[in-house]
């Protein structure tokens, strides 16, 4: 971990001005609460992974630049995808707000990725010159925080579901309801769908072989097409 201040400059301004944490503040303000919050910096490559706990466990994570898969690590070793994030993505820019004292994050970058750790009494303790500024980013936070509790019900409502078909085909539905389409291009590799719905990747393999094999789905790497029928129909 670096810190973010001592190579702040105004390309990472142009980066975080996009992001939902800093909707609506001019550069100045973000200049200002960079040099207030002084926070972490990671930088992560393609394909590289890294652990997160203790000290960062309870930060505010931003993506600002790339993506990254979370996972959550039990005392076994054993890996749960949380979500994917992209930079830019109203539901993924922010990814924790949440205390992990009893679980180790992962963070698997799906691209090069750069991320900050904000410590949240910088935001939660008011700073008389700076509290617009932070007024203005709770805001985006709650935002922020109310599509990822969305997502955490519809993953809850995919594990939830019995068979490896009905998780299939409930996770397909998600995505064809968000982007009011039958064909949708998915996050996931075929490990990291069988990881984010907790089955066997070779039992998720057989599974879409079949429904593919019976006319309910079609796909070719990370596009699935669901045919249109009186069961799965988005709203």
């Amino acid at each position: 971990m670096e810190k973010f201040i001592e190579f702040f400059n105004n390309d990472h301004i142009i980066k975080l001005r996009d992001q939902l944490l800093f909707s609506g503040l001019s550069d100045h303000e973000i200049f200002m609460f960079i040099q207030h919050s002084k926070p972490d910096y990671m930088q992560l490559n393609k394909d590289c992974s890294v652990r997160i706990a203790n000290k960062y466990s309870h930060m505010i994570g931003l993506v600002f630049s790339g993506g990254t898969y979370v996972y959550t690590v039990d005392y076994s070793g054993n890996k749960t995808l949380l979500k994917s994030i992209k930079t830019g993505e109203s539901s993924g820019t922010l990814y924790a707000m949440f205390d992990y004292y009893n679980a180790l994050i992962e963070l698997t970058a799906s691209e090069d990725c750069e991320i900050l750790f904000i410590a949240p009494e910088t935001l939660f303790i008011a700073e008389e010159k700076l509290a617009v500024i932070q007024q203005k980013i709770l805001v985006n936070m709650l935002a922020s925080q109310r599509q990822t509790f969305l997502e955490i019900s519809e993953h809850l409502a995919c594990l939830s579901k019995r068979s490896i078909k009905e998780k299939v085909l409930h996770f397909i539905k998600i995505y064809c309801e968000r982007e009011h389409s039958y064909t949708v291009n998915i996050p996931f590799s075929r490990e990291e769908l069988a990881n984010y719905l907790a089955v066997d990747r070779a039992s998720l393999s057989r599974t879409l072989s079949e429904l593919k094999k019976d006319g309910i789905i079609d796909f070719k790497k990370k596009y699935f097409t669901l045919f249109k029928s009186d069961g799965y129909k988005f709203n």
